[in-house]
C-alpha cells in the first residue's frame, strides 16, 4: 500500500534563504518544504513518525517495494520484482504447512553505494520486520506483515528464504486476502542488508531493541531510487543529489489498463498480462532522473513559499494540503506560474479517546457530529475553498467510496441539531444542570450548562487538540467553531491549538489526549480501515489511538482484510463505512481539492492530472524535465 501518513500544514512568519551545495553549472530541482523531516530512520519514520514531510524527502525517495503503484494510471506494476505475483502454493516443510510463493526479481537494480539489491536485501527487510513483530513497530508496518484476522499474534509472514541471489520464497501462516499481500506485504519497502544488518543485530541485543532501531540515525541512507541523500541542515534545507547508479525504466500506459516497463540500459521487460497491452501507449513516462539534485528549502511562511515562487527561487511549492484561497489568488496569473488541481485522497478529522468518559458513549460522539455543520464552515465561513465530508473513504478515490452513510445532522437548522444532540444525549443517560431548551417553532436555542454524565457525576473539563491558525487555518476554525458549539450543549471543552509534532506525539506515541484534530493522506487500497480502527492496532505507536474496540465491526474488518477478490472487498469496505459513521469513532469534517503552484516555464511534468496529485506522489522528482 501507498504509505499512510499525517498530514501537517505550516505557515509561520520567517523565510529561510538556504541551499544546498550543488555546483552552479548543475541543474537542480529546487522544492518549496514547510515542515523539517523528523527522522532518517524509516523504521521510525514509517512507524509512529509516519508524517508527510519524512515520506516527501527519505523513504518513498529512497526505497522501493517489490511492487508498487505506477502513476498516474495506478496500475499495479512490479518494482524490484521481476513480474506478476504468483499464485501461492501449499506447501507441508518439516511437518508444518504453509502457503509459499517464489518471487524472480529484477538484476538490474543497484544501491548507491554501488552494490546491487539482490535476494538477501529483500530476505534481510522482511526477516527483520517478523523478528521485531510489525505490530510493535507500528505505524505502516503492520500492514507489511498482518495479523491473521480473528487471532492475537499470528502473522502472515512466518519467514522468507533466498532460493537464489535473485529469487526470494516466501513462507506464510495463512491464506492471505488481496489487502494483506498484494495491496499490504508486497509493498514494503526493502533496504540494504550491508547497511542495516549491523544496526538490526545492536538493537536486538540491547535491553530495549525497539527503541534502538528506532533511535539509530540513518545519517547516510542507502538509497537504491533515483536520488540518494545529499546533506541536511535542519531549518534551513534537505537536500537529494542524484544517484549514480540508478538507470530509469520506460513505463507505457494503454487505454486498457496494461502497462510495460522497459529499461534501456539493462533491457529489462515487463508487460501486464491482464490486461494485455493493446493497440498504442496513451502515455509514455521516461524516468531520469533529469535534475542533479532536488533541493528542498524550509520556508516557515507559506507566503514566503509563494513570493519564491513568483520570484523564481523555487520551481514547486510542495504542500500536503495544496494552495489556500489567499494563495491561490496571489499566484494566479503571475508569469511563469502554472496552476493544478486534483482530486485528494485523504481527509481531515476530529476523534475522540474513547477509552475515558464522556468519549466511551457512542450517544456523545454522535451529539457531537450533530451539531458540526460542515456545509456553513467549508462553504460559508471559508468561503468554499474547502468541501465537507462524512466517510473515511475520500469522493476521489472513486471505486471504494459509499456516497450513501449516515450524516449525522444532515440538512437540519443549529436549532434542530441541538434538539437532536440533546436526544442523543438524553438516550444515554445525560442530564445537564441546565439543560438546553429549543424553540422549534421560531428555530432558536438558548444554550445550556453542566453536562452530567449517566452515573450522576459532572463531566470534567477536556481538551481538543489542534493546529494553530500559522499551521493550517482551515482545522483552526473547524476547532473554533466545534469549540462553541459544544460548549453550549454544556460539554466543558477547550480548544487548544498547538504545534503539529505536539499533537503527534501525545496522540500516537503518548495516548495522553481527550480529543484531537489531523488529517491523514491515504493509501489507494483503503486498507487504513482495518488499521485505523481495528481493536488489534489501538496500543502505543498504533494507528487507532482512539482505541476504538467494536467487536462486529473487527470481524467485518477482518473479512475485508481476507477478501480474494475485488467485488467482495468492495461490497465489505462500503459495509465498513457504514459502520464506522454510524459509531463515530472519527467524525471526518471536511477536505480541500488539491491545487498545486509550480514553474511552468522552468518544468515539464509527463502528466498533471492524477489523484492526489503531484504531491502525493512526492512531485515526481525522477520524472520532472528541468527545460530552464
Amino acid at each position: 500500500m501507498k504509505r499512510m501518513a499525517l498530514v501537517a500544514l505550516t505557515v509561520s512568519i520567517v523565510l529561510v534563504f538556504a541551499v544546498g551545495t550543488v555546483g552552479a553549472q548543475e541543474k537542480v530541482f529546487h522544492v518549496s518544504m514547510f515542515e523539517d523531516p523528523t527522522t532518517q530512520n524509516p523504521y521510525a519514520g514509517l512507524g509512529p513518525q509516519a508524517t508527510v514531510w519524512n515520506a516527501f524527502v527519505t523513504y518513498d525517495i529512497y526505497y522501493s517495494g517489490l511492487y508498487g503503484y505506477a502513476p498516474p494510471t495506478l496500475a499495479v506494476v512490479p518494482g524490484i520484482a521481476a513480474g506478476d505475483p504468483p499464485a501461492l502454493v501449499e506447501e507441508q516443510v518439516a511437518g508444518t504447512a504453509f502457503y509459499t510463493a517464489t518471487i524472480p526479481l529484477r538484476k538490474d537494480l543497484t544501491w548507491s553505494d554501488g552494490t546491487p539489491l539482490t535476494a538477501a536485501d529483500v530476505v534481510f527487510s522482511y526477516n527483520t520486520v517478523v523478528a521485531f513483530g510489525a505490530v510493535d513497530l507500528g505505524g505502516n508496518w503492520a500492514s507489511y506483515n498482518p495479523i491473521k484476522p480473528g487471532t492475537d499474534a499470528q502473522y502472515l509472514i512466518d519467514h522468507a528464504e533466498a532460493v537464489d541471489e535473485y529469487t526470494v520464497k516466501f513462507y506464510l501462516t495463512y491464506e492471505p486476502g488481496l489487502a494483506e499481500w498484494n495491496f499490504g506485504s508486497l509493498m514494503m519497502p526493502v533496504f540494504q542488508k550491508k547497511h542495516w544488518e549491523p544496526v538490526v543485530t545492536r538493537a536486538r541485543q540491547s535491553d530495549n531493541p525497539l527503541e534502538e532501531l528506532r533511535r539509530y540515525e540513518n545519517a547516510n541512507p542507502v538509497s537504491s531510487g533515483a536520488f540518494m541523500f545529499g546533506q541536511w541542515e535542519r531549518g534551513a534545507f534537505y537536500e537529494n543529489v542524484k544517484n549514480p547508479y540508478f538507470k530509469g525504466d520506460v513505463v507505457k500506459h494503454y487505454a486498457n489498463g496494461a502497462v510495460t516497463i522497459d529499461n534501456p540500459d539493462s533491457g529489462f521487460h515487463y508487460a501486464t498480462s491482464a490486461p494485455a497491452p493493446e493497440g498504442d501507449p496513451i502515455l509514455t513516462v521516461t524516468e531520469g532522473p533529469y535534475a542533479d539534485a532536488a533541493n528542498y528549502r524550509l520556508f516557515l511562511n507559506q507566503n514566503a513559499g509563494a513570493l519564491a515562487l513568483i520570484s523564481g527561487d523555487v520551481d514547486f511549492f510542495l504542500n500536503s494540503l495544496g494552495l489556500a484561497k489567499g494563495l491561490q489568488q496571489q499566484l494566479e496569473g503571475k508569469p511563469g506560474v502554472t496552476m493544478i488541481e486534483n482530486h485528494t485522497n485523504g481527509f481531515r478529522y476530529l476523534s475522540f479517546n474513547i477509552r475515558k468518559e464522556p468519549f466511551k458513549y457512542p450517544e456523545f460522539r454522535q451529539a457531537v457530529a450533530t451539531l458540526i455543520d460542515r456545509q456553513l464552515i467549508t462553504q460559508n465561513i471559508l468561503q468554499g475553498v474547502a468541501f465537507p465530508l462524512a466517510t473515511v473513504v475520500p469522493p476521489g478515490n472513486a471505486a471504494w467510496y459509499n456516497p450513501d452513510v449516515t450524516i449525522w445532522g444532515q440538512g437540519m437548522s443549529q436549532a434542530q441539531r441541538v434538539a437532536e444532540a440533546v436526544r442523543l444525549l438524553k438516550s444515554a443517560g445525560f442530564t445537564w444542570q441546565t439543560e438546553p431548551k429549543v424553540d422549534a417553532e421560531n428555530d432558536t436555542y438558548t444554550a445550556g450548562s453542566g453536562l452530567i454524565l449517566p452515573d450522576g457525576q459532572p463531566v470534567k473539563p477536556f481538551e481538543m487538540l489542534a493546529p494553530t491558525a500559522a499551521y493550517d487555518p482551515l482545522r483552526a476554525t473547524f476547532a473554533l467553531w466545534i469549540e462553541r458549539w459544544m460548549r453550549e450543549l454544556g460539554m466543558p471543552v477547550t480548544a487548544r491549538l498547538t504545534d503539529f509534532n505536539t499533537i503527534s506525539t501525545k496522540v500516537y506515541d503518548e495516548q495522553d489526549f481527550d480529543m484531537w484534530m489531523l488529517g491523514w493522506s491515504l493509501g489507494i487500497y483503503p486498507d487504513h480501515m482495518y488499521y485505523f480502527f481495528h481493536s488489534s492496532q489501538a496500543g502505543l505507536g498504533g494507528f487507532n489511538a482512539q482505541g476504538y474496540n467494536d467487536p462486529a465491526f473487527d470481524r467485518l474488518a477482518e473479512e475485508f482484510l481476507s477478501a480474494t477478490d475485488l467485488e467482495t472487498a468492495r461490497d465489505l469496505a462500503f459495509q465498513l463505512q457504514e459502520k464506522l459513521a454510524e459509531d463515530v469513532p472519527y467524525v471526518v469534517l471536511f477536505d480541500t481539492p488539491i491545487i498545486e503552484a509550480f514553474r511552468g516555464d522552468r518544468l515539464e511534468f509527463p502528466y498533471t492530472e492524477v489523484l492526489g496529485g503531484l504531491q502525493y506522489w512526492d512531485a515526481l522528482p525522477s520524472q520532472v524535465k528541468l527545460i530552464k
